[in-house]
């Protein structure tokens, strides 16, 4: 089974897809699976990330650099008719840049079922936010890509529900990331990140990993932080900045005049990303949309204790399985979870949250399931 995986960027600035991807094709490629993935790049960091698909045996092909907001480049076409061409099955991840529309239209052409997988871009909120641009580009161009896609990968089932209301007609997956479990066992030390940032045992540290973006909700967090005044506690924003949006969390910051007790860290990635969750005593995500969330998972099968909103699509899952806190996107709510966190005393959920993340979030598992849904879209 050749599959070909479509991406407009797999720079780490792309958080989520990025990552997802890795780790998806390392698993389909372990089972077995020819796998290629094709990428547009902008950035000169765009190629960086090469080496974390080839490391695995995926071939990586890169066009670039690319132009616009679309991410346009005279290339595209061309090399997409190549691979698409030698591929059974072709799955695009993310909707709005000009390599997924050419992966839908050329797939189309040549015959080949392709996948399309919307990254959350299909939510009301995100649809929201420039709801002219996307609403002609919907009409223009991605209904026929969507409707004549043999299926739309949705990630979790409440991101698929959150769609119904754009009348998309094609078959529905809902199939979850996942994460490599082998990274968690064993876990790494205590201490790393604590002697890094000069954090001691003694002190309590809330870890935020993710991009530092709007839709983070960091906005709520920081606020949310500064009300509870919380005794010897830490917030940690660990993850690269996105269009320069870290500039804001540090005005508000300076605000609430908590430069002492809120720290950076910048992009944390492979073994110091899960050092980082050990060393920390609750993560927080209080997104104001959050499609999956990986490092929510991965935090849960590092044994941490979780605060998120309850627009992170995962909320319901994790509410069904009494596992973490649940707020509202919301100052005060947030600021209420705190505080209720503060009062218990410290412990880990190790066995609960990690058996969890296993039954859910196995990618060789997810990776198998993949085969199947290949399977019957070629047949």
């Amino acid at each position: 089974m050749r599959v070909l995986h479509v991406i407009s960027g797999i720079e780490a600035q792309n958080g989520g897809p990025t990552n997802a991807l890795i780790g998806l094709t390392k698993a389909q490629r372990h089972i077995g699976l020819d796998v290629r993935v094709v990428s547009t790049w902008r950035h000169p960091d765009g190629p960086a990330n090469v080496p974390a698909f080839t490391a695995n045996g995926v071939p990586v092909e890169m066009i670039g650099p690319a132009w616009t907001a679309r991410m346009w480049n005279p290339r595209i076409g061309t090399t997409l008719r190549r691979l698409i061409g030698e591929a059974d099955v072709v799955h695009v991840h993310a909707l709005f840049e000009e390599i997924q529309h050419r992966a839908a239209v050329i797939s189309r052409e040549m015959g080949k079922p392709y996948i399309m997988r919307p990254c959350g871009a299909l939510d009301p909120w995100v649809q929201s936010r420039g709801r002219l641009k996307k609403w002609f580009y919907m009409a223009a161009r991605l209904r026929r890509n969507l409707n004549r896609a043999a299926a739309i990968h949705y990630v979790t089932a409440a991101e698929r529900d959150a769609a119904a209301s754009l009348g998309l007609t094609s078959r529905s997956i809902v199939e979850p990331n996942g994460i490599d479990l082998a990274e968690f066992d064993p876990l790494p030390a205590r201490g790393a990140l604590r002697r890094t940032l000069g954090i001691s045992d003694s002190q309590r540290v809330v870890l935020f990993l993710g991009r530092i973006d709007y839709k983070k909700g960091l906005d709520l967090l920081v606020p949310a932080f500064a009300a509870t005044n919380l005794p010897d506690t830490i917030l940690v924003l660990a993850g690269p900045d996105s269009y320069g949006y870290r500039q804001q969390i540090e005005s508000l910051i300076q605000h609430h005049d908590l430069s002492s007790r809120v720290l950076f860290t910048g992009m944390l990635s492979g073994h110091t990303r899960i050092e980082a969750l050990v060393d920390a005593d609750l993560f927080a995500m209080t997104s104001y949309v959050e499609n999956f969330g990986v490092s929510l998972i991965e935090a849960l099968a590092a044994g941490k204790d979780v605060l998120i909103s309850e627009n992170v699509n995962l909320s319901k899952d994790l509410a069904a399985a009494s596992i973490g806190r649940i707020v509202r996107a919301d100052v005060n709510d947030i600021a209420q979870g705190l505080r209720a966190w503060n009062q218990e005393p410290r412990r880990t959920f190790r066995t609960e949250h990690q058996t969890f993340a296993v039954e859910q979030f196995n990618w060789r598992n997810i990776a198998r399931r993949w085969e199947q849904h290949y399977m019957e879209m070629v047949r």
